[in-house]
């Protein structure tokens, strides 16, 4: 039981980014500090982790990140104006402007001429027609943008479940080691008894040495059992954005709500989870990808402006010129890397359609685990609270038997053990309920079930 668990938090560690941030951890320190247990409810285990989460607030900025991109990519339609400035120092005079009629109408010597010269001005340019380059790149990054919103959203999801795991299975951790505390109690209690026995000769030296070997198991075990709760409580710390060293309280177990949790009322499939939605955006990218290598293919449009101030230092005139120009360009040879280009695109998108066609799969097989699972932990939980109610009744009967010296030391122990290992069983179930049920409303991304 106690590997089964260590399994589990170990598992749901993989996804938990760094430690918490500073200004939580001091928080968490002061506490630590002044002796009191930070006290969590599952509710509010969750609400912290969805707040502060280190891997789910990375993945926010991630998508604001993609959101300002898409944003810059859409502007860039509006072409681009700079200041331009150049100084340059000539080995002898030349015109500090191009030639003009203006300035041929004063005659060469007229013109302006000096080695120490400065350009400066304004500079603008503007794509007319890149081929449809322009708009599926603009579209690609919005795409971009909704499909990190998506896996921001699946990450909020999955944030969710870890907690709901990692509390379920602290609470399972306490019930058990609640269960091994009584034992522990009755063993003693039976020592207790059986020294005065063995004191008087009514019962046989070994019988003591049996206790004492299954009370000092019992005891160990319980250690075993305090290791993994700290481990599983310091993950639970570190989603929630706590600092892993504070003593964590959580509330009592308790017998999960049957209602509303029938496999014959959950949807057949789910095929709209975030997962399934981020493919979907990345096959339309690789579909917009196709058509951006297709438009080096095509002629390219683009006007520029620009208004020039020119200037030298032994000169008392400023020159200025401007200009409006329209380029077009037609692509002819380029060792035929356009069409590569094209090839690789194509086989680009055609990766995404199986990766979303992959996604769809897992996502219906994991549907298909987590309903299988649901039930089976409604079987194992009713299973495990009968299998309690048999196993205690049958350790008071043998304790009885033993008392009247009907029975062996080692029925009683046996039966004992069988009632601590009934209790175990039936903290882990509960556990094992919760957490299927969170899975279900994991992988669907809605509250199916409560």
């Amino acid at each position: 039981m106690k590997a089964r668990f260590c399994e589990l938090a170990l598992g749901l560690c993989v996804f938990f980014g760094p430690w918490a941030a500073d200004k939580v951890c001091a928080q968490a320190a002061s506490s630590q500090g002044n002796g009191l247990a930070l006290h969590l409810t599952l509710a509010q285990a969750i609400e912290e982790a969805l707040k502060a989460n280190p891997s789910l607030k990375a993945r926010g900025h991630q998508s604001r990140a993609a959101e300002s991109e898409a944003k810059a990519a859409d502007r860039s339609r509006w072409g681009a104006l700079n200041a331009v400035g150049s100084y340059s120092y000539l080995n002898d005079d030349q015109i500090i402007r191009p030639m003009s009629s203006e300035l041929m109408a004063n005659g060469i010597l007229g013109a302006p001429w000096d080695r120490s010269q400065a350009h400066y001005g304004l500079s603008y340019e503007i794509p007319l027609y890149l081929g449809g380059r322009l708009h599926n790149q603009i579209q690609i990054a919005k795409l971009e943008a909704k499909r990190s919103a998506e896996l921001h959203e699946g990450t909020r999801w999955q944030v969710r479940f870890n907690v709901v795991s990692l509390y379920s299975s602290l609470q399972a951790l306490e019930q058990a080691a609640l269960a091994l505390d009584g034992q522990i109690a009755a063993l003693t209690q039976t020592r207790t008894n059986l020294d005065q026995m063995v004191s008087i000769g009514k019962r046989p030296e070994v019988d003591r040495l049996k206790v004492i070997e299954e009370l000092e198991a019992a005891r160990a075990s319980h250690a075993s059992l305090g290791a993994d709760r700290r481990k599983v409580a310091s993950l639970l710390l570190s989603v929630v954005g706590r600092d892993p060293a504070i003593e964590l309280e959580v509330d009592p177990q308790t017998a999960p709500s049957m209602a509303a949790t029938s496999g014959s009322a959950l949807p057949l499939t789910v095929d709209d989870n975030s997962a399934i939605r981020a493919a979907k955006l990345a096959a339309e990218q690789a579909a917009r990808g196709v058509k951006v290598a297709r438009s080096d293919l095509l002629p390219r449009v683009i006007a520029s402006a620009n208004v020039f101030e020119h200037t030298g230092t032994r000169t008392d005139r400023d020159e200025e010129t401007w200009g409006a120009t329209v380029s077009v360009v037609l692509p002819l040879f380029e060792g035929g890397s356009r069409l590569l280009r094209v090839s690789a695109a194509r086989a680009r998108q055609a990766a995404a359609e199986e990766a979303l066609r992959q996604a769809q799969l897992q996502t219906l097989a994991a549907w298909q685990d987590a309903v299988a699972k649901l039930e089976a932990a409604q079987t194992n939980l009713a299973a495990a609270a009968a299998r309690v109610t048999a196993a205690a009744e049958a350790a008071r009967i043998e304790q009885v038997r033993y008392d009247t010296g009907s029975s062996t030391i080692e029925d009683l122990l046996r039966a004992r053990y069988r009632e601590q290992a009934a209790r175990a069983a039936l903290a882990t179930a509960r556990a094992d309920f919760v957490i299927s049920a969170e899975r279900i409303n994991t992988i669907a991304e809605k509250e199916i079930l409560p």
